[in-house]
């Protein structure tokens, strides 16, 4: 069980760490062009680790016999996997249709980056509740 809090906090501190530091320091240090390129590369290597420490923590949740954990652990996988190969190819894609003069495409791109956004946050939520429950659990 503390493998599994282990990797929930691993999937917590990145995330707190990337929306705490990487965009704020994208956007300070390089041009609108630049931090487009960088975030189109840093997108999907950021989901794919996700997924990666995702899959890792439900084979831990199994072992562990822990059930809904396990449940919280495969919905964070299945939301990396939802990020990295449905909403951001399809966000590029509206993305260049915005930059190109699309208002159509504007709205599209809006609404996917909520979706991803809102997708990120409840990973962020699901991992920071294994290991509240973890930490409690081990405090009584």
């Amino acid at each position: 069980m503390a493998v599994l809090a282990l990797i929930h906090a691993a999937i917590a501190g990145f995330m707190l760490f990337f929306m705490a530091v990487v965009p704020q320091a994208a956007f300070k240090t390089l041009s609108a062009k630049a931090v487009g390129a960088f975030l189109r590369v840093l997108f999907p290597r950021l989901f794919l680790f996700g997924l990666a420490l995702a899959l890792a923590a439900c084979v831990a949740a199994l072992m562990a016999g822990a059930d809904w954990q396990l449940t919280v652990s495969a919905l964070i996988a299945v939301g990396f996997a939802v990020n990295v190969f449905i909403l951001t190819p399809r966000i590029n894609i509206y993305r260049d249709r915005d930059l190109e003069g699309d208002a159509t495409a504007k709205r599209m791109f809006g609404l996917l980056h909520l979706a991803s956004v809102g997708i990120f946050l409840l990973q962020l939520a699901g991992s920071l509740t294994v290991i509240g429950f973890y930490s409690f659990s081990n405090a009584v």
